[in-house]
């Protein structure tokens, strides 16, 4: 799988359009390429294709499955797959986005597959309303879409209510055809939704291209589309149970007013937030829930953090909460023998680094690791990190203790069932009973 190298909110012509590409290592590295960051959610349609894309690391069984119906295609093994792949549509106007645009390995050539992913989002306006919308370019349109039906040999008189988003995005699949020199093309709307929203506008689009209607999970005829062999089909995926919503801050401004939010009378939740695993590889250290992250936040910071800190003085947060994403990605660096990297698995990290997480239990946790200047500055003797931890543990309600060699910092962790457990990295490494 690959990704685009683009910027986004840029306009891209064939000239500007970026020909190298990186390897998608996790489904989130989609996440910048999207329209919006916020259009990253469970159960919507650019994560679904993503993750289920990443999984496969091929073609999911049932765009297989259909693509198996066409002579052309029956056996088809993927190549190469970009996600959010821009198509120049020869007008020097705004490319048309494709979900997912895989090079496919037919019987001794190339094939290309556009597909466009959907959950209950619709296909946008009609061409009658494309065509009449305010914004942007008016003048320009109608020659697009002249050029467009020239290509799928349609007649713009007769498109007015056909989505101009699937007369775009299929010949977007008959343009890369055409780069990739390929005479074969299909285009697959790729359906995460049980009701099959908007069945309706695809199937009036096929009609409206001459095709008979095939069943859902095959693909229609082929049509010579400007020297292209093209034909289209319909898939639908098995879809769980309700999902929740993330609320990830991706945005500057909601970023900005979820590092605004105190937690306690010196802490607010910016302080929280600095990751350099997130910082390096460019991770998203937010909380998916908030209001669990900020929750339990406070209790860590009103009941262990400022005590801590009313005690011994300033107090320096050397990390706090992590993220499933910057945890995820750093164990698996650690499992993969990287210097650097220190990080327990999500699981375990639930309800302690990871804020926003119950653990296995139900029960709502938060951790910090931290440095007390003051008391490294007086007691650096070999062990002496013991008077620091029988402090906390005569005067603080904490549930675990880690403590690490350089400046004496720990990890301090709250929990709504404390375990009262003090370990060490430090001589003498082991558990530390008071």
């Amino acid at each position: 799988m690959m990704l685009e190298g683009k910027k986004l909110g840029v306009m891209q012509s064939e000239s500007t359009i970026r020909r190298l590409h990186v390897p998608v290592l996790r489904p989130e590295d989609v996440i910048h390429h999207l329209g919006s960051p916020t259009h990253w959610q469970p159960g919507r349609s650019a994560k679904s294709v993503a993750d289920l894309w990443f999984s496969a690391n091929g073609l999911p069984p049932s765009v297989q499955s259909a693509l198996d119906h066409d002579p052309a295609f029956k056996g088809a093994t993927l190549v190469d797959a970009f996600f959010e792949r821009p198509v120049d549509l020869g007008d020097g106007q705004r490319p048309s986005q494709t979900d997912l645009m895989a090079i496919l390995r037919l019987d001794g050539r190339l094939g290309v597959l556009a597909v466009e992913a959907k959950v209950d989002e619709t296909f946008g306006p009609t061409v009658q309303e494309w065509l009449s919308e305010a914004k942007g370019d008016a003048t320009a349109r109608p020659a697009r879409l002249e050029r467009l039906c020239r290509i799928l040999e349609l007649d713009p008189a007769t498109v007015g209510k056909i989505r101009y988003q699937l007369i775009h995005r299929t010949a977007s699949a008959v343009i890369e055809a055409q780069r990739y020199c390929a005479r074969d093309a299909a285009m697959i709307v790729q359906s995460f939704c049980p009701k099959r929203s908007w069945f309706d506008d695809y199937r009036a689009f096929a009609e409206a291209m001459g095709f008979p209607e095939a069943p859902v999970g095959t693909m229609s005829p082929t049509k010579v589309c400007d020297g292209v062999e093209l034909r289209i089909g319909w898939v639908a995926e098995p879809t769980g149970g309700p999902v929740k919503r993330l609320g990830t801050a991706r945005t500057v401004p909601s970023l900005t007013e979820l590092g605004r939010i105190q937690l306690s009378k010196s802490f607010f939740m910016r302080d929280m937030l600095y990751s350099e695993v997130a910082m390096i590889h460019g991770l998203n250290n937010a909380p998916d829930d908030p209001e669990l992250a900020i929750k339990a936040g406070k209790r860590l910071c009103e009941e262990l953090l400022e005590p801590l800190q009313d005690h011994w003085g300033r107090i320096t947060i050397r990390s706090a909460y992590r993220s499933c994403e910057v945890n995820g990605f750093c164990n698996d660096m650690q499992r993969k023998k990287k210097a650097g990297y220190t990080c327990a698995s999500n699981e375990s990290n639930y309800a302690g680094h990871i804020w926003d997480r119950l653990d296995a239990d139900g029960h709502m946790g938060a951790m910090a690791c931290v440095v007390v200047p003051s008391f490294w500055s007086k007691h650096q003797e070999p062990g002496d990190w013991r008077i620091l931890a029988r402090w906390v543990h005569e005067n603080l309600p904490y549930s675990t203790l880690y403590f690490f060699p350089t400046y004496w910092a720990f990890n301090i962790g709250w929990h709504e069932r404390p375990e009262r457990t003090i370990k060490s990295y430090a001589e003498p490494a082991g558990l530390f009973t008071p």
